[in-house]
């Protein structure tokens, strides 16, 4: 019998594969024509293929799956399903093999606004849609310093899903539960974020000033820039660009403890600006120490606002609580966190 995984237990085995299958996310597209036969029982879920079992094992309980029918239904701490009567989508899910269908990136993206609310699901819709995933060791945290070498994010992926497909997909699902969330999330989501603190820096940024961001115009993330240099033409990929036609285009260049350290790598971040520079392009050094200090980043905004031609205007009475609670969001206060 089939197993249709849902919701949660789907991006934790989404994240998992993308972290160890370089981004990719092996298996072949299809479309069940229904979940009649699906997987609702425990006894059902243990007689899957060993291979199967390894595979959930990345998939914290209660594992959720989809059934058709009401008289599937099942809660238990170790299994909860979802319903789903009507016609599945075209796209809708990958066949993972030894009987396992997890839901494709957008189809995820769709049923996680269920349960997500929309910041936490623009997160997650600039994960899928750029090169890291959020995976780690199942089970309960300690403090991320007694963790091994999993248990920060896995970086430099192939994305899973483009903002485009993701668009094209939520338009075919006008009548889903979710869809004006997930539709509203994914106006804000963008391609090519390279970490998480990057998402952050934008989502802080960018976000209206009414959800306590700074409101700025959105930046191209990873952005493809040619540039001159003694060797000749190169590439190189500012991390958040904002292109301007008239005047100088502006490059955010995010620079993280561990990214940054030793007097090679300032070398070479010099370097990379002056090249910029020589492409009318201005660049900005944000720090995690900035980034991490809430007047040094509002200094920083404010800077950026002036070089973006952002006009001055007064900001909402609560902004200031409404910023720090983006903040708390978006900045979990942990040193391994302000290292990334």
């Amino acid at each position: 019998m089939p197993l249709f995984l849902y919701g949660q237990s789907a991006l934790e085995l989404t994240r998992h594969l993308r972290a160890v299958n370089d981004g990719s996310l092996p298996g072949v597209v299809v479309r069940p024509r229904n979940l009649s036969r699906a997987v609702n029982k425990t006894s059902q879920v243990k007689q899957l293929p060993h291979r199967a079992q390894l595979m959930l094992s990345h998939v914290t309980q209660p594992m959720h799956v989809m059934v058709a029918e009401r008289s599937q239904h099942v809660h238990s701490k170790s299994l909860e399903t979802h319903l789903w009567s009507g016609e599945l989508p075209s796209g809708s899910f990958i066949n993972l093999g030894n009987g396992i269908y997890l839901p494709t990136p957008a189809f995820l993206f769709l049923q996680l606004a269920v349960i997500r609310d929309e910041l936490a699901l623009t997160q997650i819709g600039l994960e899928l849609c750029g090169h890291y995933s959020m995976w780690r060791l199942p089970g309960p945290r300690a403090s991320v310093s007694q963790l091994d070498e999993f248990a920060e994010p896995t970086y430099f992926l192939r994305p899973a899903l483009g903002v485009q497909q993701l668009t094209a997909f939520l338009e075919r699902m006008v009548n889903v539960r979710g869809h004006v969330r997930a539709c509203a999330a994914a106006k804000r989501v963008l391609d090519h974020s390279a970490s998480p603190m990057e998402s952050a820096v934008y989502l802080l940024l960018c976000l209206p000033r009414s959800k306590g961001g700074r409101g700025l115009p959105s930046p191209v993330l990873n952005a493809r820039v040619n540039v001159n240099t003694s060797e000749g033409t190169v590439q190189r990929y500012p991390d958040l660009f904002w292109p301007r036609a008239s005047g100088n285009s502006v490059d955010v260049e995010y620079q993280s403890d561990l990214g940054h350290q030793g007097e090679a790598n300032r070398h070479r971040d010099s370097r990379r600006a002056i090249e910029l520079e020589g492409e009318n392009v201005s660049v900005l050094h944000l720090t995690s120490a900035q980034i991490m200090d809430s007047d040094g980043f509002n200094e920083f905004a404010n800077s950026l606002r002036r070089m973006l031609g952002v006009r001055t205007r007064p900001l909402p009475n609560d902004w200031d609580s409404r910023y720090l609670a983006l903040r708390e969001r978006l900045l979990p206060g942990d040193r391994f966190w302000a290292s990334r």
